[in-house]
């Protein structure tokens, strides 16, 4: 039986992160994932991921993003490959509302780059974009998007260099603590290792089930559509990413073209669909997920509703309340669960990867990760 310093379960954006990190800093690392690295089964795909430096959600999110993009960009010169696109980014919705609000906050509060532009502005500036009257947005210039898969071979790479052990195609059954260390189960074999960091993503509700870590699949759509006029106002010279919270058809987010064809959007619901159970089948998209869609291009960016190209589906990895668990696992000193980043995460990955480096070597970290803890939970 192997043995290793540590485990990582989960080979996404995340888990690679912290492969990369610990095996760096001379850890024995495993990495195990259920499919191929990268894969398009969980949250870590999709050609693109928005990376917003002030988030409407929190300001408590921002000094990570921070120090992610300072990490992207090493990551970028270290593989030779651009992984960060510094295109800014626009959140756009009524002036009341969330999306602004928060955006504004989180700018103003982090001393973030930002203008506030009007539906007029937003409109003379990338006219891909059809505001409604009312709208504003907090237009960032620091924020962008980060390449998911590359982002994730390159960090996978990094940690097989520094003697990392990473494993596809492998599924986790188990474990249990034997004489201070866990001996790990899967279909191909037994290990062992000191600690375990679970970055399993959508499947964290299950492996942890007994834990109660309450953290489920949503079943989410991407599409990409052909713009049929005026092309060169979707490239990413001229349009940033932008989150749009519109009153008629509901918040949606999307991207420049870049990577496969296509203008790329996705909706994120405030009330999550129904949890999925990650072991069956994801539903293939259909047309009533691209009718809806369609509904809200035909609103805000009515030159891109022609042809679609692709549909792809994903998994959201939601907790309760949308914000992460990154916290021991309660009644474990050596096991870690890194998770439930409820659709906004890919961008804090490779801070993420340092995170999980310091809980495993120190049992802490310099970033407060009070907002994160899973006992928040049962209380």
């Amino acid at each position: 039986m192997k043995t290793f310093d540590v485990a990582v379960l989960g080979v996404g954006g995340m888990g690679s992160a912290a492969c990369h990190r610990l095996a760096e800093a001379g850890q024995r690392v495993l990495g195990i994932d259920r499919f191929s690295i990268p894969n398009t089964r969980g949250s870590s795909h999709g050609a693109t991921r928005i990376l917003r430096l002030g988030l409407h959600e929190s300001a408590k999110y921002v000094p990570l993003v921070l120090r992610a993009v300072e990490l992207w960009d090493e990551l970028g010169e270290r593989s030779g490959q651009q992984i960060f696109h510094p295109v800014g980014s626009l959140d756009i919705s009524a002036p009341e509302r969330a999306i602004f609000q928060g955006s504004l906050r989180s700018c103003q509060t982090c001393d973030i780059a930002h203008e506030v532009l009007d539906a007029a502005e937003i409109r003379r500036r990338h006219p891909a974009i059809h505001p409604a009257p009312e709208m504003q947005a907090v237009f960032q210039p620091g924020s962008g998007f980060v390449v998911p898969e590359a982002a994730i071979s390159a960090q996978v790479n990094l940690a097989l260099e520094a003697g990392a052990e990473i494993h596809g195609h492998e599924r986790v059954f188990g474990w249990e603590k034997i004489s201070g260390a866990y001996v790990i189960q899967t279909d191909r074999g037994r290990y062992e290792a000191g600690q375990i960091v679970i970055t399993a993503g959508a499947w964290i509700g299950k492996l942890l089930a007994a834990h109660n870590i309450p953290v489920t699949a949503e079943r989410c759509v991407l599409g990409w559509f052909a713009p049929t006029r005026n092309a060169p106002s979707f490239s990413e010279d001229r349009l940033p990413v932008w989150i749009v919270d519109s009153e008629k058809t509901g918040h949606f987010y999307g991207f420049p073209v870049h990577g496969i064809p296509g203008f790329k959007l996705g909706r994120l619901r405030e009330t999550p669909s129904d949890a999925a159970d990650p072991e069956l089948p994801r539903r293939e998209p259909d047309h009533e997920d691209e009718t809806d869609l369609r509904d809200f291009l035909r609103e805000i960016f009515p030159d891109a509703d022609g042809p679609v190209l692709s549909m792809e589906t994903c998994f959201f990895e939601n907790t309760p309340d949308r914000s992460p668990i990154i916290d021991r696992v309660p009644g474990e000193d050596g096991i870690w669960v890194i998770g439930g980043f409820s659709g906004h995460g890919f961008k804090y990955a490779s801070a993420i990867g340092e995170v999980a480096r310091d809980l495993v070597l120190e049992g802490e970290s310099a970033f407060d990760l009070t907002p994160f803890r899973a006992h928040r939970f049962a209380e």
